[in-house]
């Protein structure tokens, strides 16, 4: 096909931006990536719109768990099914994912120069941008940033275990001045970063918040019970941590095959000036909760009524009880489990990514 004439570029360019947020809103966040390399005009117009609608369900980052080398790839998901939306980079495909936060995939890898720990490297698969972490002393198992990693003051957070121990401990990295400082904490079960603290769940039931300015302090909060008495044995349930707004969830689920019935429940951080407390809900609000193992929780809200999608139904919270399982949707109204159907990802190791925008850099 022959190019363009001059003019007619030029009135594609003009296009006037109230025409563009309209084109904008009924394409995929794949397609808006395209549209921008149109021309200089177009990808400016789409770096200033806000087109990462809150409607929108989170992509799944998915790998098969055997055999190796593993693959990894961005889907999305519609009516149960996922389709192929965005490739990552080649050289990432086989490395170990280890965090989707604040649309960053954190991938970890092993080389020989490094004795006793691991690298980590950030990747915007939106973009395109790559930030390299200084050698870690963990094996990774979740890792978070604060905010963009293009920021000069953000924060790296690690999960994970040192390669001779088996107890898993937080670490805090400074990646502007290659600092890292272990958090003094028993038995951490999830983290997230949100807005401006450090939030750390353990397998005592209790949740820790970290504020780092103007200087550093911590506060321990209670988790209810989970369980009649006798009913916990270590290891049958995992916490998980979502932030939605200005709020922090909770979410509790069984992961012993034996306890079927068992109910998931959600707790809510509840905040004062001078006091915070954790109380269980049964209402999400309308929002519906994206959890994986290492991803960072995904709160949507705004849901279509119109959509009748397995991944857009509010007041949902969809999650995998073990890598052997499928996709499960727990119902907050009625209290039941359904399997997402037709959605297999049993052994596949999954987390969910929310991608940013190009203008997501400070």
């Amino acid at each position: 096909m022959a190019p363009p004439h001059k003019g007619e570029e030029e009135r594609w360019s003009q296009l006037h931006t109230n025409v563009m947020k309209l084109i904008l809103k009924h394409l995929t966040i794949v397609d808006h990536i395209r549209i921008g390399a149109v021309c200089k005009s177009w990808l400016s117009t789409t770096s200033t719109i806000n087109f990462l609608f809150d409607s929108r369900a989170p992509w799944l980052v998915v790998s098969p768990g055997h055999p190796a080398p593993r693959r990894w790839s961005l889907c999305t998901i519609s009516n149960g099914r996922r389709s192929l939306c965005l490739e990552i980079p080649e050289e990432f495909r086989s490395q170990w994912c280890c965090g989707s936060s604040k649309g960053w995939l954190t991938f970890s890898y092993n080389p020989p120069e490094v004795l006793f720990g691991s690298k980590a490297r950030l990747l915007n698969p939106i973009t395109g941008d790559t930030v390299d972490i200084f050698p870690c002393v963990h094996r990774l198992v979740k890792c978070i940033i604060s905010t963009s990693p293009l920021a000069t003051d953000c924060l790296f957070i690690t999960l994970g275990s040192e390669f001779f121990d088996s107890y898993r401990s937080v670490t805090v990295h400074k990646p502007g001045n290659h600092t890292f400082e272990r958090l003094e904490i028993d038995d951490p079960m999830d983290i997230m970063f949100h807005r401006g603290r450090l939030y750390v769940l353990t397998e005592s039931a209790e949740l820790i918040v970290y504020m780092f300015e103007p200087c550093r302090k911590a506060s321990v909060i209670s988790v209810p019970s989970l369980f009649r008495k006798g009913d916990h044995h270590p290891g049958s349930f995992q916490g998980r941590l979502v932030g939605s707004d200005g709020d922090i969830f909770i979410v509790y689920y069984n992961t012993d095959p034996r306890s079927e019935p068992q109910r998931l429940k959600v707790f809510k951080v509840r905040e004062g000036r001078l006091w915070r407390q954790v109380v269980e809900v049964n209402s999400l609000g309308g929002r519906t909760f994206f959890i994986g193992g290492f991803s960072e929780g995904v709160s949507v809200s705004n849901m279509e009524s119109s959509l009748e999608s397995e991944l857009i139904k509010s007041d949902c919270v969809y999650y995998r009880r073990r890598v052997n399982d499928n996709l499960r949707r727990y119902c907050m109204r009625t209290g039941l489990t359904f399997q997402v159907a037709g959605l297999e990802v049993a052994g596949y190791l999954l987390g969910w990514f929310t991608p940013k925008s190009r203008t997501d850099r400070a």
